[in-house]
């Protein structure tokens, strides 16, 4: 039996939309180094991208979203929530409780383990969508109705040209 015992936490990130790729990928490297630092345990990280907020805040109508599920405790999630605080990119945040009493060494990690990779400058021109969620299974719908609908305009061609074929004849 291991002698630290954690809490499992989630916090969602909302940062400026037009801080640049850059300051997102040092924010989040920064929370990634605090987490190894002080010991807490990432289980999972999505990149949920550029979305339209309910309100303005600070006067901004877009944010983007990231979304960190974690083991560690009490000491960590204040530390945590001071860098988010002090950040200058940071719109909003919200960090919430999911489970006490989690045992490291007992908890299976490989069951929720995902991690998203952060945009790049080189991404600017592509949509860095969603892994998950609604927005990625209406995604993927429509990735396969376009699939279908390709193959059916092919079948279509096809039927065409016998029909030249035979009114040649």
């Amino acid at each position: 039996m291991s002698a630290t015992v954690y809490r499992k936490y989630e916090t969602v990130v909302v940062t400026r939309h037009d801080a640049g790729y850059e300051a997102q990928r040092k924010l989040h490297q920064r929370i990634t180094e605090m987490m190894e630092k002080e010991g807490a345990r990432p289980i999972r990280f999505e990149y949920w991208g550029k979305r339209r907020l309910a309100y303005p805040i600070q006067k901004a109508t877009k944010g983007i979203y990231m979304y960190h599920v974690y083991l560690a405790d009490g000491e960590f999630v204040r530390k945590f929530t001071r860098t988010l605080q002090l950040s200058q990119i940071v719109l909003r945040y919200l960090t919430v409780r999911l489970s006490d009493g989690v045992d490291p060494a007992t908890y299976d990690f490989e069951k929720e383990q995902h991690f998203d990779t952060l945009p790049t400058d080189a991404d600017e021109g592509r949509a860095h969508g969603p892994t998950t969620g609604w927005s990625a299974e209406i995604a993927g719908e429509v990735a396969a109705f376009d699939e279908e609908d390709s193959e059916m305009s092919e079948d279509e061609d096809a039927l065409d040209e016998e029909s030249d074929e035979d009114e040649e004849e």
